[in-house]
């Protein structure tokens, strides 16, 4: 561990990593205080391949590069970038203030970039491994149901719950009826047992040894029959309804009369 005088810009900040998040109120002290007597706590960096990229304090970073005090006083602890993420990890999660969308990235990166099991993750960050592996499961959400828990629609707990469907489809419908009826992690979890054996067993009825005959739809007008995709259904009142069933008859009377003329002169 070495103390260093260095200028702000000089120090890389990760694309992914956890954030501490303040109230207005308090982040607008935290600015006065910045702005007043500078950074008191150290930022703790690692040097990673000659690079300082940064482990902990990128508000204080912000803070120092917006009112342009230079240089500012640094911590550099040895380590690469998988430590650069567990530290991170670590020290935010001691004040209890991660936000949870933000460690499903991170561990994220940690398993498929770096190549760290659940047990090595929850070595290096001091979290129980239980968590790491819901964190891990979550990663694989939908981006749709990944959205619901940035925007914090959904807990942890829900998220995880909604990692037990594999198909994408059923998991953003079940999404939507969860933000529906605001179930809880137990309910949610019941409502997927259900919604899974159903599939189950209707995966397990035989497949037909010829396909089902086409489906017509037969028109309420003139009565032909057409492909669903070939039809419409207008709402339409009575008087409305009366009028288009009559000019349907009027020309169909019309036509009947047509092609009897023509017949007639043809003979």
């Amino acid at each position: 561990m070495r103390h260093r005088q260095v200028s702000p810009d000089k120090i890389r900040v990760p694309e992914v990593r956890v954030t501490a998040r303040f109230d207005e109120e308090t982040w607008r002290q935290f600015q006065g205080s910045v702005a007043e007597i500078g950074t008191v706590a150290p930022i703790i960096c690692c040097e990673v391949d000659g690079e300082l990229v940064l482990v902990d304090g990128l508000h204080r970073l912000m803070e120092a590069r917006r009112v342009g005090k230079t240089p500012i006083d640094v911590v550099v602890v040895p380590g690469d970038m998988v430590d650069v993420l567990t530290k991170n990890i670590f020290l935010d999660h001691l004040r209890g203030k991660t936000p949870p969308s933000e460690m499903v990235k991170v561990i994220e990166t940690l398993s498929k970039e770096y190549g760290l099991d659940s047990e090595g993750i929850a070595q290096k960050t001091g979290m129980e491994r239980d968590y790491v592996e819901k964190l891990i499961a979550i990663a694989e959400l939908t981006p749709l149901c990944r959205a619901a828990l940035d925007e914090e629609r959904i807990k942890v707990g829900h998220a995880f719950a909604l990692s037990r469907i594999k198909d994408p489809v059923r998991q953003e419908m079940v999404l939507g009826q969860l933000e529906l009826y605001h179930w809880s992690i137990k309910a949610l979890n019941e409502y997927i047992d259900q919604v899974e054996a159903l599939v189950g067993e209707k995966q397990k009825i035989p497949m037909r040894e010829t396909p089902p005959p086409p489906i017509k739809v037969k028109c309420f007008y003139c009565k032909g029959e057409f492909e669903p995709y070939e039809v419409a259904s207008p709402i339409t009142c009575q008087a409305c309804s009366g009028i288009m069933i009559s000019a349907v008859r009027q020309a169909e009377h019309e036509a009947a009369a047509s092609a009897a003329a023509k017949s007639k002169g043809e003979s």
